[in-house]
């Protein structure tokens, strides 16, 4: 065997290892985001605050073992973007920033991209129970989203989906717009 290939072998495994962990810890906050934005829709109070603290719990491990695999935990911090930012809405009204969620741009920018579906779930959930003027609170809210973001073009391998999910949220804003019309 060549001089040194044990020691490389041995770098590799532990590197595979690591990577290994990475899936799974994506995978989990993930899973955890969806739960969490499921149970911020049915109003799920205590289920919330006990997801809300897995979730930080999982985004802070996987912060602390994804360096150099970030491309492979980039969905996993959209969709935390996207859970926690619902989560601040529905109790305080507001869009935290990135620096809130101590999230960096772009994961950011297409959390809060999904995040305009998941306001006009809400909408018409408002709309249903006959309060529009919370709906079009939500609407409001979407079209802030939306209309920060019109003048960002990028391409699609620094910001992967950005515009098909700008072209997704002026659709829904369109489609809420003529309900809230009515």
């Amino acid at each position: 065997m060549l001089s040194g290939m044990s020691k490389i072998t041995k770098e590799l495994e532990k590197e595979q290892k690591r990577f290994e962990e990475v899936l799974s810890t994506s995978n989990k906050v993930i899973r955890l985001s969806a739960q969490l934005v499921t149970a911020l829709h049915s109003g799920n109070k205590l289920l919330e605050k006990k997801l809300a603290k897995e979730l930080e719990s999982e985004i802070s491990k996987l912060r602390k073992i994804e360096k150099g695999f970030e491309y492979y935990s980039m969905q996993a911090h959209q969709e935390y973007v996207e859970a926690l930012a619902f989560k601040s809405v529905k109790e305080k009204g507001t869009l935290p920033s990135s620096k809130d969620l101590e999230e960096k741009s772009i994961p950011y920018l297409l959390g809060i991209m999904d995040l305009v579906g998941e306001l006009k779930r809400e909408a018409l959930d408002e709309l249903r129970k006959g309060n529009k003027k919370r709906a079009l609170s939500y609407y409001e809210l979407m079209k802030e989203i939306y209309d920060s973001t019109l003048h960002m073009r990028f391409a699609n391998s620094l910001l992967p989906n950005f515009r098909k999910k700008q072209d997704v949220a002026r659709i829904q804003l369109e489609s809420i717009l003529e309900l809230l019309s009515k």
